[in-house]
């Protein structure tokens, strides 16, 4: 990865990559299969994932499992051992990997059941395993917050719904007891088309998000952009392309740099075309238990590919 840090991260983040990469599916059948699968994120060393795998109906029941990296391939995934009881969702790893951030409706008092909307929650990871999950104090609302992306410093970027209106990202500063208050992003940012859904990079050198603003490739999801951070400064996004937006775009990003790629979420239909000849019993079924039938996978592509840089590590 060394031409590639020697390159000025403004050539990377604003030129677009010489021909259009095809994404492969990561991990096929292990954590992208025929289950609806969405939100990832991986230890720093690349060798442990966690992500979501919802119920068929994707929106009534989600959880969080996990995978490692042994003897050269992924092991079977398990639900993490406080996961599997209410909707968790959107898991993110610190940068040093000690703390994993999830969004949940687990109840926040003995009179709840479940909490009426999405919080943020984070859960200690040592050497001995899990520890319990903590409210994140500082980083949550009355509204929703889902996706978390944590700087190097500790800053904490959320993406936050109101009741009755679009995402939008706020930057959540460290404080010695936990969090400042949320700064929303600039326009440039939050178009107030449903902004959010992010990763940003440890240094907070750029960030990448989907949304869904007027010039998007994907015709009827959300796009995924990425925009650098100058002299403190949100610059204009970069539409990821052609390569990664295809049918509804993309969603949860993240940049792997143990692995050198970015990985995100697609929902790719089952069928665009017609088959060249008569599908059989055994294939149809197969094909509808397989990664590729409408539900959520994982998709990986090269940072060099999409014109991103490597983050710092």
């Amino acid at each position: 990865m060394s031409s590639l840090l020697s390159l000025p991260l403004a050539l990377l983040l604003h030129a677009a990559p010489a021909a259009t990469p095809e994404p492969v599916l990561f991990a096929p059948g292990v954590v992208s299969t025929g289950n609806e699968e969405f939100g990832i994120t991986f230890s720093p060393d690349g060798r442990t994932v966690v992500f979501n795998r919802a119920d068929p109906t994707r929106f009534q029941f989600q959880l969080l499992m996990t995978s490692q990296w042994r003897d050269g391939r992924w092991t079977t995934p398990e639900v993490l051992p406080f996961s599997g009881r209410y909707r968790d969702i959107d898991p993110a790893f610190s940068p040093d990997g000690k703390r994993l951030f999830f969004a949940s409706v687990r109840p926040q008092s003995k009179e709840e059941v479940v909490h009426a909307d999405f919080d943020i929650w984070f859960v200690e990871r040592t050497d001995k395993g899990w520890g319990t999950p903590r409210l994140a104090e500082g980083l949550n609302t009355p509204d929703t917050e889902t996706n978390t992306s944590v700087s190097r410093e500790g800053a904490v970027y959320v993406t936050r719904s109101q009741k009755a209106g679009k995402r939008r990202i706020y930057r959540h500063a460290p404080q010695a007891s936990g969090w400042g208050p949320g700064e929303p992003l600039p326009e440039v940012i939050n178009s107030g088309h449903g902004d959010g859904n992010h990763f940003v990079d440890a240094d907070e050198r750029y960030l990448i998000f989907s949304s869904q603003r007027p010039g998007g490739v994907a015709p009827d999801g959300y796009d995924l952009y990425v925009s650098e951070r100058k002299e403190g400064q949100w610059g204009v996004p970069r539409n990821l392309g052609q390569a990664v937006n295809q049918f509804d775009g993309g969603l949860t990003p993240t940049v792997v740099p143990a692995r050198g790629t970015l990985i995100y979420a697609q929902r790719r239909p089952f069928v665009t075309t017609p088959p060249e000849r008569p599908l059989t019993t055994k294939e149809f079924a197969t094909k509808l238990e397989s990664p590729g039938n409408g539900n959520g996978d994982f998709y990986e592509v090269r940072l060099a590919d999409v014109g991103l840089p490597a983050p710092g590590r």
